[in-house]
């Protein structure tokens, strides 16, 4: 696995995390992971966009537990994720920053009816607010595109193929 190190520019990682907005936490702030009301455990799906797309996150990590290698994401894009996903800071100091998220692929209609493609971090949006917050280098898995169409229970597939409604 790979070794989480500390970024050069802290400080603009700082000011990410200052002008994100929070998440309103559902229960009082907790101490605890054991407390936490985002610790938990059982089945879990990333939805986005209202759950118009849902990804079997469980699915997507037995996939990445095959030895492939995490790649390391620029700032910018970790920002990105953070700032387009609900983020509950008291959950933070309980994830761990050296667990690699995952990235899957993404498509949907463009303005000119084609289909467009991108990427979205369906798992570790934490730990990547974590990184920020902290000045650390944050990875993730990439999976393939018929790796992300295996893994998407609902949504847009590459093929323009609506699946799940």
């Amino acid at each position: 696995m790979a070794t989480v190190s500390k970024s050069k520019d802290s400080k603009r990682r700082s000011e990410i995390m200052k002008k994100r907005k929070s998440a309103k936490p559902k229960t009082a702030k907790t101490d605890s992971r054991d407390t936490c009301p985002h610790c938990v455990g059982g089945p879990e799906t990333y939805g986005y966009l209202k759950r118009s797309f849902v990804f079997d996150v469980d699915l997507a990590r037995k996939i990445v537990a095959d030895g492939r290698e995490p790649v390391e994401m620029d700032d910018s894009d970790v920002a990105y994720c953070v700032d387009n996903c609900r983020i509950h800071d008291e959950h933070l100091d309980h994830v761990n920053p050296e667990y690699p998220g995952i990235l899957a692929h993404l498509w949907g209609p463009g303005a000119d009816g084609t289909i467009e493609q991108g990427h979205l971090l369906i798992d570790g949006n934490h730990r990547a607010a974590r990184c920020l917050r902290d000045g650390l280098t944050f990875r993730a898995y990439l999976l393939t595109e018929d790796e992300s169409e295996q893994i998407l229970v609902r949504g847009t597939d590459r093929h323009g193929v609506v699946r799940g409604e």
